[in-house]
């Protein structure tokens, strides 16, 4: 039942996006299978990270403002995908990751997130957000068991490689603006590390947020424990946070 009340919630949604993408020359009048799957495929996991902006908009503007982020970063990533962006696709799903980790650091630090916004020369270091999101006492005691936050590391790792081109292997060879197009194999691999985030995103979330996702209408919790492998899905369904 909850896989079918996902998909209806999916494929209304994934309909408007299409005709939306269609109209502004994004992708083409009559998709191919391939980019039809590819396309329904990002759909489904860049909804997931949006859905937190407007299940949780009633937290503090030092919470709320990073989740707003993220779900702005995921609405771009589909086109960014399908026009053939490679590295813009990697810029905003480096975002999505660092945005996690602020969301975690700044809603315990509301004199911090104040700081943030007075004092241009201060911030906080991805490598500082990380440490302590490592150190908090609801993620602490679920990494052993699902080590999203090493996933997390190491996914922002390999996409600040490919933004920055720390090696000849991680340059775009693009040319010319004819080059820039859909390329399947890529967006195959892009669709990859985008659902690897996502899970990674997802319980992160989850965990942290745990007593409200459970008040989530049924089909949404749903479709974000979908995002997870089985293993993560096992630590949120037995995790306790009062423990």
């Amino acid at each position: 039942m909850n896989r079918r009340l996902t998909a209806t919630l999916l494929a209304s949604d994934l309909t408007e996006v299409i005709q939306l993408l269609q109209s502004k020359g994004i992708l083409p009048p009559n998709l191919t299978k391939e980019m039809a799957d590819t396309t329904k495929a990002i759909h489904s996991a860049t909804y997931s990270l949006i859905l937190w902006r407007f299940r949780l908009h009633s937290l503090p503007p030092h919470g709320r403002i990073f989740l707003d982020e993220i779900a702005s970063d995921a609405l771009q990533i589909l086109p960014q995908i399908m026009m053939g962006f490679n590295k813009p696709f990697k810029l905003l799903l480096r975002g999505i990751a660092e945005n996690t980790l602020r969301h975690i650091y700044f809603i315990d630090h509301p004199v911090e997130f104040e700081r943030m916004n007075r004092d241009t020369k201060w911030y906080m270091s991805v490598d500082g957000l990380l440490e302590y999101a490592k150190h908090h006492p609801q993620l602490m005691r679920v990494e052993l068991k699902f080590d999203a936050l090493a996933k997390i590391s190491s996914l922002y790792s390999d996409l600040s490689a490919g933004v920055h081109g720390r090696s000849v292997r991680d340059l775009e060879m693009h040319s010319a603006l004819k080059r820039i197009k859909f390329e399947p194999v890529v967006a195959a691999a892009h669709l990859d590390t985008l659902k690897k985030c996502a899970a990674a995103v997802n319980f992160i979330l989850a965990i942290f947020h745990h007593t409200r996702v459970h008040k989530f209408p049924v089909q949404e919790r749903s479709l974000l424990l979908r995002t997870m492998p089985a293993a993560a899905r096992a630590v949120w369904v037995s995790h306790d946070p009062n423990t």
